[in-house]
């Protein structure tokens, strides 16, 4: 018998504009997946799935990690479709698996400041995760912030609606291997 969806899972995330305490413009995007927590931070740290998640990512390559099994520190070069123009940079992303944490920041690369995170929490359903993602991004260069603030809206929309596609997908194929 499928279990049932918690309707806010299928509900439009509240996004909204937001800037950090360094006052880099950004957004901030919350919303429920239906996966249970744990097993949805794994989704959002595992390398392998940044294609399906963010198809604007052309190439995510590890630079370094700190030696550990599974990795808490990871620093990546990304190679990103920017529209305009293809652009590259590294970022550093944390995990931390207490506080259901990854955050990222800048190490290099052709954007000025690049910070975010996400926060996944636990809900008052086992399998329905509560999440908070803040991304804010200095690209360095005049562009029209209301033109960038209303197209970073719109992909975070997207944004939404593929994270809770793909993890479904993936966490439905880990229960399926499972009970086989």
């Amino acid at each position: 018998m499928p279990r049932e969806i918690d309707p806010r899972c299928s509900a439009p995330g509240e996004i909204r504009e937001t800037a950090d305490e360094s006052g880099t413009r950004g957004l901030e995007a919350i919303f429920y997946v239906a996966v249970e927590p744990n097993r949805l931070l794994d989704i959002l740290w595992d390398v392998s799935n940044f294609g399906r998640l963010f198809p604007d990512i052309l190439e995510t390559r590890v630079v370094d990690t700190d030696g550990l099994t599974p990795p808490k520190r990871i620093d990546l070069a990304y190679r990103v479709d920017a529209v305009i123009k293809v652009i590259r940079y590294v970022l550093r992303r944390r995990l931390d698996p207490d506080a259901r944490a990854i955050t990222w920041r800048e190490l290099s690369g052709d954007l000025r400041r690049v910070r975010g995170g996400w926060w996944v929490e636990v809900t008052d359903t086992a399998q329905t995760s509560r999440v908070t993602y803040r991304a804010f991004v200095d690209i360095g260069r005049f562009v029209p912030t209301r033109l960038v603030a209303k197209g970073a809206k719109r992909k975070a929309g997207e944004m939404i609606a593929r994270v809770r596609r793909v993890a479904g997908e993936l966490s439905s194929r880990s229960l399926t291997q499972t009970n086989t």
